[in-house]
């Protein structure tokens, strides 16, 4: 499926929110309610019986109807019968603006971690969560050190901003049908390399009635350089330098992948993954190198709807002197909003989502869990059709490597590299000079950021 909205309307979204809501307000108040605890009780703890409504918002990330209702829904029914979670969808045909004068001001947030020190940072809408985990005495040990740190890097200082969903880790789709067409061999169950994921994807790169088949896109700089831990600025200087050896080393391995004999469209089209629903829409596509929450929950709700693709996973590539590890951890998360009246008991909700209870229902639909634990691993995916006869054990070969807290102005300059590589894919610029003037764009953005920032 498409991007459901852009980060413009996203960031309207959010902005009407806080223009729509003053405050912050701890209405439900509750009794220390200590989820570390390993019984799985689903009493209600000491709380109101009031009954309470508490809005939920995806806001960039994918997140199904099933996925929110097992793992979020059903649990918190279980451990707060009063309370009922609304699910606000925001479809690409229907205006936002509308949504939210309409009375859509959601208390929870699916988020990207990564937004929370950059757009959510900006707009100051996330609640500091530290209070509550202090009063609830949320037990944080039992979480994947990886997804910890992620979350911790990601917050303010000294505080904790979100409880971390699920880990979204990358995999390579691939499109088995593709490959029997041309009679070329699967990706193997090994991680490879990107020079040998260009190589397999060379077999299937054709023309064959009518239709023109890609083998892979490498879905940009972006993508890749995280398994390289490389940001475009320096987190620590503030400046940016994107004509090192190592940034060359992505841009070449991308015009490797450009000039594949039949990569590039007769429209000049070199972009594909971008599309994201191309992989089972278009199903041109032979291999994809994506975030497996990303097609997962689309590929069972297309299931679910009577279509059906041959496909499976193989593991993430890299570069290879990173085998055996993947991109930058990407971990989903859940927020409290400032703009919630509610902030105690939609904390609590959120907090539930590490029992042992919430991480076994979140595996089984196929969410890679945050919590410690091979009982969680040994789940994964058993509610999801979709995934049965897949190479599952798949998702976990590639290591999520740690993050880097980018600098605010990462996502601002990103542009610059994005044009980059269509002046080396379609316009015949070579690496060195399309990363010396992406060098000179990126310098006088910062000037500008720099100065309108004070």
């Amino acid at each position: 499926m498409k991007k459901r909205y852009s980060s413009l309307l996203i960031l309207t979204l959010l902005a009407l929110v806080l223009a729509g809501c003053s405050g912050s307000s701890n209405s439900n108040n509750s009794n220390s309610s200590n989820i570390a605890a390993k019984n799985q009780s689903t009493s209600s703890p000491d709380v109101s019986d009031k009954p309470v409504t508490l809005k939920v918002l995806r806001a960039g990330i994918t997140v199904t109807q099933t996925e929110f209702e097992k793992v979020l829904v059903e649990q918190t029914k279980k451990k707060f019968p009063n309370v009922t979670l609304e699910w606000v969808d925001a479809p690409e045909d229907v205006e936002l603006e509308s949504l939210i004068t309409s009375g859509t001001v959601p208390d929870i947030m699916f988020v990207s971690t990564s937004s929370i020190a950059t757009t959510l940072k900006e707009l100051d809408l996330v609640e500091n969560l530290q209070p509550f985990i202090d009063k609830h005495k949320t037990d944080l040990t039992k979480l994947k050190p990886v997804v910890l740190d992620t979350i911790k890097k990601y917050s303010p200082d000294n505080a904790l901003a979100a409880i971390p969903f699920s880990v979204n880790v990358p995999v390579l789709f691939y499109n088995k049908d593709i490959f029997d067409k041309f009679g070329a061999a699967y990706p193997p169950n090994e991680q490879l390399s990107w020079n040998e994921a260009i190589e397999l994807g060379k077999g299937v790169t054709r023309s064959d009635g009518g239709i023109d088949y890609i083998g892979i896109d490498l879905f940009g700089a972006s993508n890749i350089a995280t398994g390289l831990d490389l940001l475009i600025i320096d987190p620590k200087t503030g400046k940016a330098d994107v004509t090192t050896p190592q940034w060359n080393k992505v841009f070449e391995q991308l015009k490797k992948s450009y000039e594949v004999q039949g990569y590039i469209g007769a429209d000049g089209r070199y972009q594909y993954a971008n599309d994201d629903d191309i992989f089972f829409n278009e199903q041109n596509l032979a291999m994809v190198a994506y975030n497996i929450a990303h097609l997962l929950g689309p590929l069972e709700e297309l299931r679910q709807q009577g279509v059906e693709l041959n496909w499976d996973i193989a593991p993430f590539p890299n570069f290879e002197e990173n085998l055996g590890t993947g991109k930058a951890a990407n971990i989903h998360s859940l927020i409290v909003t400032k703009a919630s009246k509610n902030q105690d008991i939609a904390y609590q909700v959120i907090a539930n989502v590490l029992s042992d209870d919430s991480q076994l229902a979140l595996a089984k639909v196929g969410r890679v869990p945050t919590v410690e634990g091979k009982a969680f691993e040994e789940a994964y995916g058993t509610d999801i059709p979709v995934l049965q006869g897949k190479t599952v054990e798949n998702i976990f070969k590639a290591v999520p490597r740690q993050v880097i807290r980018p600098h605010k102005f990462e996502s601002k300059v990103r542009k610059y590299l994005e044009e980059a590589e269509k002046s080396i894919a379609v316009g015949g610029v070579d690496v060195n000079t399309a990363l010396r003037v992406a060098q000179e764009g990126i310098e006088k953005e910062l000037i500008t950021l720099n100065n309108t920032s004070k």
